[in-house]
């Protein structure tokens, strides 16, 4: 009876603890998600083409509200379209996500003519 309850402890302690494993790589995906999403919607889209990226302020900020930490960010822009990627820590769960923005018609041509 007592291997049994042993037993039984040990497998509810396995399910805990895989359980806030879960719970934490669940909150790092959500909040990369959102850093990556709130940079794009807080970029100046206008200024894209001439150079001026989105910074991580607002990102670092998403993550830090979430309680993690950003460990990665970067912001490409090829001709139609500004790409974000976030790495995102919570709880030791790491986490990566993309967002795209789609520079308008008028911008991107803007951009690619030069002014």
């Amino acid at each position: 009876m007592a291997l049994l309850a042993l037993a039984l402890l040990v497998g509810l302690g396995l399910v805990a603890r895989w359980g806030n494993a879960a719970l934490a790589s669940s909150r790092a995906q959500a909040a990369a998600d959102a850093a990556a999403l709130v940079t794009l919607a807080t970029a100046e889209i206008a200024a894209i083409p001439n150079g001026v990226l989105p910074d991580d302020d607002a990102a670092r900020s998403v993550v830090r509200d979430a309680g993690g930490a950003l460990l990665g960010f970067e912001v490409r822009v090829d001709d139609t379209a500004a790409h974000v990627e976030v790495v995102v820590e919570i709880d030791g769960q790491r986490a990566t996500a993309t967002a795209a923005l789609t520079l308008p018609l008028e911008v991107s041509a803007a951009g690619m003519s030069g002014g």
